[in-house]
């Protein structure tokens, strides 16, 4: 079995938003069939920069899990 080591678990302390876009990003695309990939290249979709920052923290939290003593001004 190919196990890859992502961004988020080499990451050292709590994500940024920015870098919970990645996170969130990376584990899409590991999860994607090709015929996914395809449909989204001819098709477009909307870019993780384009969501606000609270829906990109809960979504991350859903998929990753809760963080705890996270600053908010981040």
């Amino acid at each position: 079995i190919n196990m890859r080591t992502t961004e988020r678990e080499l990451r050292e302390g709590n994500p940024t938003i920015d870098d919970m876009r990645r996170d969130l990003a990376e584990q899409e695309a590991m999860n994607m069939p090709v015929s996914q990939i395809i449909e989204l290249l001819v098709e477009g979709f909307e870019g993780l920069d384009n969501i606000s920052d609270l829906e990109i923290r809960e979504e991350w939290e859903q998929v990753f899990g809760e963080l705890k003593n996270w600053d908010t001004n981040k």
